[in-house]
């Protein structure tokens, strides 16, 4: 409920696509999200690593979960690949998950 934006990453290394880059789920990822606001402002710039903690009977989602409130869009997100791969998407709509996959190697 209410009316707030948000947007879900789901990042997905190239190790689980051609055996080479980061690992599967992207654990050890650094995501940068940057946010517009409605109004013109400046944006909102948001952090987040994927981590793969447990404890007993629980696990950290290795999901990325941003809330965006009143924005509706998504200017840019970066993310920096534990391989070493910088990756950015533009303009990028919000209330949504996104599947990311890591770039190949140059």
């Amino acid at each position: 409920g209410g009316e707030n934006h948000w947007i879900t990453l789901r990042l997905k290394g190239r190790m689980a696509v051609d055996g080479t880059g980061s690992n599967a789920d992207g654990i050890g990822a650094r995501v940068y999200v940057i946010s517009a606001p409605n109004d013109g402002g400046e944006g909102r710039t948001q952090l987040q690593e994927v981590r793969a903690g447990s404890s007993y009977i629980s696990m950290d989602s290795l999901d990325l979960e941003f809330g965006l409130g009143a924005s509706i869009l998504v200017e840019q997100i970066v993310i920096f690949w534990p391989s070493g791969r910088i990756q950015t998407l533009e303009d990028v709509l919000v209330d949504q998950v996104l599947d990311i996959v890591e770039p190949a190697g140059a």
